[in-house]
């Protein structure tokens, strides 16, 4: 899962190096708020973390996609093909979605 916000001021996208299974316990590690530069235009940014979005991880793909051969291969060599070798990437790249998805449905109440 990768962690990203959108600049204000080039409206570019840009990623985050924390890793957290949910906006709590981003909120542990970091605090309220996260000081960055946006590595497009270099504008400090001061973003609250209900502004920042989650989204699955590009090598999910990848992964899934390295898994399901190693599995053909395994089963082709036993003689028989079985749907769970395309089960399990599709499984995989829908967990990562799911995760994703929960982490931005949960907000953090803002202190005033």
């Amino acid at each position: 899962m990768t962690l990203s916000y959108y600049c204000s001021s080039c409206k570019k996208k840009n990623y985050l190096k924390y890793k957290a299974q949910d906006r709590f316990q981003l909120q542990r590690q970091v605090g309220e708020e996260i000081n960055k530069h946006c590595d497009k235009c270099g504008t400090f940014e001061k973003k609250h973390i209900n502004r920042l979005h989650a989204e699955p991880s590009r090598y999910i793909g990848f992964i899934a996609f390295a898994i399901a051969c190693l599995l053909t291969i395994t089963v082709w060599y036993f003689g028989f093909i079985a749907t769970f070798t395309f089960t399990v990437p599709i499984w995989i790249y829908f967990d990562a979605y799911k995760k994703s998805s929960n982490f931005n449905k949960v907000k953090v109440s803002r202190k005033r």
